[in-house]
């Protein structure tokens, strides 16, 4: 199913560029192509639905592991002045599907991110914290238990994550901050495609009985996207978009307690491949929208252990300009 809705989005994309490519030798881009907002100060919502699933499995017989989180819903509170933009997402329990389960058990979700705009780059610092899995294909391990144990738990398995990414945007007529970050407006249909270096340092840990297990990957890689916003109306567009990629990762994983101490050290190339579309909707104060996107990481190490780490994301934000109060106007100014 995925990679069906991978090829469907990769079509669509082409066609996008082919109609932006004939409308850019219709007309010419002027002074106005781009309307920015960062003189003013804009407070964001996101409500989501961030699905994280591993997928681990040995052999070409194995029977895959499917490690997921038990939250439905993501909530992402998002400041932008300036060429400064933070953000902060988390998962509350007031938000229907995120109640602890006694068969799923509880699981926490918190990421921090920062960003900054300088000319035709983006520059994006992350932290995510997850903790709280459980086995969603636990019937395919639990096969003569008790129909009481209906899911395996890992309450103690963590994953954190520190790392960023590095984007040009080679078209300078092209907003990606019009579709990602709503910090301007594109108003002529356009395209343009986004190297993005990707950077980051992942820890798994876990308390076993016996022993504790730690893993601690380094992961680089670069990816190719490609972003087209159509303008459908003066104050609405639909943007498709897509991107593929290469890395190298490097695994290490340590096991220890009152009998083992074992330590094992892979190092692996990695493919990653996605996509998605946006609507929007944009006025000087009032901004909303709606995404949905699909990612997959994989890669497979030197035991032909395969990993898979899917993520869906389904996303509606509405958010506000105003006029920033005048101290934190007299700070921006310096920038």
């Amino acid at each position: 199913m995925s990679y069906n809705l991978t090829y469907n989005l990769i079509f669509v994309i082409f066609c996008s560029c082919l109609q932006g490519i004939t409308a850019q030798n219709e007309q010419e881009t002027d002074s106005t192509a781009i309307i920015s907002y960062e003189d003013k100060m804009q407070i964001k919502l996101n409500i989501d639905s961030h699905l994280e699933n591993y997928y681990i499995s040995s052999g070409a017989e194995g029977t895959n592991l499917n490690l997921a989180l038990n939250n439905d819903l993501r909530l992402t509170l998002l400041f932008d002045y300036k060429i400064f933009s933070l953000s902060y997402s988390f998962t509350p329990d007031f938000l229907p599907g995120n109640h602890g389960d006694d068969e799923k058990g509880e699981s926490s979700y918190s990421d921090l991110s920062f960003r900054i705009f300088p000319g035709q780059f983006v520059q994006e610092f992350t932290y995510q914290r997850m903790k709280g899995f459980y086995v969603a294909n636990s019937s395919d391990f639990l096969k003569g238990l008790p129909s009481s144990e209906t899911y395996l738990l890992f309450p103690d398995l963590k994953r954190t994550f520190y790392g960023g990414s590095t984007a040009y945007i080679l078209n300078p007529d092209f907003s990606l901050e019009n579709l990602i970050y709503q910090r301007e407006w594109q108003r002529y249909s356009t395209g343009s495609f986004v190297p993005r270096l990707n950077y980051g340092y992942t820890k798994f840990s876990n308390d076993f009985e016996n022993f504790k297990g730690k893993e601690k990957d380094y992961h680089l890689s670069l990816d190719l996207n490609y972003y087209y916003n159509w303008v459908v109306a003066e104050k609405f567009n639909i943007s498709p978009y897509g991107f593929g990629g290469l890395g190298m990762r490097i695994e290490n994983y340590r096991q220890k307690g009152e009998n083992i101490d074992e330590k094992e050290v892979n190092t692996y190339f990695t493919q990653e491949y996605g996509g998605g579309m946006q609507l929007g909707f944009n006025t000087d104060t009032l901004l909303m929208g709606a995404r949905v996107s699909y990612n997959s990481l994989n890669y497979k190490n030197s035991y032909d252990r395969k990993i898979k780490h899917d993520s869906w994301y389904g996303l509606f934000f509405i958010g506000y300009r105003l006029d920033p109060p005048e101290k934190l106007k007299e700070i921006g100014d310096k920038f």
